[in-house]
């Protein structure tokens, strides 16, 4: 073959394959495109989620009600002494103030639910006002305070659906029993209530008859005494399902605790429906309506979630509807969840506590460190001789920058609680701990960006006379600080959101206080989303939400910080 027949097979391979390697490139850019989208609907995702639960703790329903603080019961002989005042009956007032709102409350059961709508540290709050301006004793105010977290939640729609319809038609009263009330109205001004009422029961029977087809579904592989058991289990199922079939189909729908609740407003009052026809209904008062004459103003209100299925009975979520309709509950900014420390309340818990914790903590990390770290960079990188030893202490700086954080935990355990005696939970061991494990951090960044600084530099000023250590901090660092900053910074920002070697020496404490000091004791944000998390309530979920999305706005800030700095301050060579 000539040298031109091999030339032009050699263009015809080439030529042939250029469709096939562009198709390879166009996937590799596909799968490139795909690998971010993945991770910005990830990042999206989480955010969502985050914020979805975390937004509705910024705001909470609080009180806003009259309230007389009565000079005989605070401070009956006048003497201005905090003492004194200090122990005034200040629960009793506020329950005055309750009653005072709902004056049909007389039954000791109904008053211990009703107190239930305001925190017991509503009290302390109360004192503390007092005691701080004792003008105030004799006076009217407005107790204006936290509502419990099982209102507020209510209240916000995360304990059940609250769905509103206005009502059609006139509401008659035909029997005013004090017990019960009879209302009648026209058959198609409660058809909605029965069709509701109905489509519930028959989900009710839909679910049961699920479980049941599920246990015999498996009864192939069971035998003895757990498959009779398993039959009789499918045989109960099966005849509650269908007995709450036929009762969807009754023309009187008697309400029982498996049932949505159904409140009627009218008149000023509300009423819980336990009887539903066509045309009729029969209701029991819970806040007894001002008047029993005939209205066309009224309005139901559907708890989807039966009473037994939640931790607010019908009659306490009467009182909150006739608290907020009334004026006396206003949703406001959560103001407290910025101002306060933890609490064993919800509606009392704030991140203050822990916001100064992890910025005390975050201090005693960058102090301990930061000159460390850059002196430790500098030695290996300008001064030390390039031997076994160097070589041994580079190996071992770059495998502590990959050891799990919570060693870096065990080891302030073990040397400066163990051995220091070092106080526990205490910003400053907390700082220690946390500036062992940035210290690798910072130490592979500052020697990276000492070495970027060109030789040409050092060179320059030993040529005119300058020592090795005036050539290194008076021309080699202040040329790499912009890259000693911004490793420090990603590095700071790294111990910021660490919780295991926090947890390691004992930093998981609760803190009722705001730490004033390094030593003071004091938890840190990480250390307390996770206390929250682990919490049983509900209530604890918005706010765990909510202290992550400040946690992830404190490291958003400071890697924006990091690339601010090294756009602004990088010099290229």
């Amino acid at each position: 073959m000539t040298e031109s027949a091999a030339r032009s097979s050699t263009k015809a391979l080439i030529a042939a394959s250029l469709p096939r390697r562009y198709r390879a490139e166009q996937r590799f850019r596909l799968y490139g495109r795909a690998a971010i989208l993945l991770a910005i609907s990830a990042l999206g995702l989480l955010l969502f989620s985050v914020g979805a639960q975390g937004f509705s703790a910024f705001s909470i329903f609080r009180f806003d009600l009259p309230l007389h603080l009565d000079t005989k019961r605070i401070d009956p002989n006048n003497t201005g002494d905090p003492k004194v005042i200090a122990k005034a009956p200040y629960r009793a007032l506020i329950q005055q103030a309750l009653s005072d709102a709902f004056p049909d409350v007389r039954s000791r059961r109904d008053k211990r639910a009703l107190f239930g709508l305001s925190t017991g540290l509503n009290v302390v709050e109360l004192r503390k006002r007092v005691i701080k301006n004792p003008a105030l004793i004799g006076t009217d105010i407005r107790f204006t305070a936290p509502i419990s977290d099982d209102i507020d939640l209510y209240l916000k729609g995360k304990i059940t659906p609250r769905r509103f319809i206005t009502g059609k038609g006139d509401l008659v009263i035909q029997q005013p029993n004090p017990k019960i009330i009879t209302l009648a109205a026209a058959p198609e001004s409660l058809d909605f209530l029965i069709a509701h009422i109905r489509q519930s029961r028959l989900q009710q029977a839909a679910k049961l008859e699920v479980q049941a087809q599920k246990l015999r579904d498996g009864l192939k592989a069971s035998n003895g005494q757990v498959a009779a058991a398993q039959k009789q289990k499918i045989e109960q199922l099966e005849h509650k399902a269908k007995t709450i079939r036929n009762a969807a189909k009754g023309q009187t729908l008697g309400l029982n605790k498996n049932d949505p609740s159904i409140l009627l407003g009218f008149h000023g009052g509300i009423a819980k429906a336990i009887r539903v026809s066509a045309g009729t209904i029969s209701v029991k008062p819970l806040v007894r309506p001002t008047s029993l004459e005939t209205t066309q103003n009224w309005q139901a209100l559907i708890l989807d979630l039966p009473e037994r299925a939640r931790r607010i009975t019908d009659q306490q979520a009467a009182w909150a509807e006739m608290l907020v309709d009334h004026g006396y509950a206003k949703r406001r900014f959560n103001s407290i969840f910025f101002t306060h420390a933890d609490s064993r309340e919800p509606e009392l818990a704030g991140i203050a506590g822990a916001m100064v914790g992890s910025i005390l903590t975050l201090l005693a990390t960058m102090l301990a460190a930061v000159p460390i770290g850059i002196l430790a960079a500098i030695y290996l990188e300008e001064f030390a001789k390039k031997n076994r030893l160097t070589d041994f202490i580079e190996v071992n700086i770059n495998n502590l920058a990959a050891v799990p954080s919570i060693i870096f935990g065990l080891l302030g355990l073990a040397v400066f609680l163990n051995t220091f005696h070092m106080p526990r939970s205490a910003p400053l061991v907390g700082g220690l701990v946390l500036a062992l494990m940035t210290l690798p951090v910072i130490i592979i960044a500052s020697r990276a960006a000492i070495k970027a600084v060109p030789p040409s530099i050092r060179e320059a000023a030993l040529g005119i006379g300058a020592s090795k250590t005036q050539t290194v901090f008076d021309h080699v660092l202040p040329l790499a600080a912009p890259g000693i900053l911004t490793g420090t910074i990603i590095g700071l920002a790294r111990a910021l959101g660490e919780t295991a070697p926090l947890l390691m020496i004992g930093m998981v404490a609760f803190i009722a206080d705001i730490p004033k000091s390094l030593t003071s004791p004091s938890t840190a944000m990480p250390v307390q989303i996770y206390l929250w998390a682990s919490s049983a309530e509900r209530s604890w979920e918005a706010r765990t939400a909510a202290a992550i999305i400040i946690l992830l706005l404190l490291m958003i800030v400071l890697n924006l910080t990091a690339v601010f700095l090294r756009h602004k301050l990088e010099r290229r060579w």
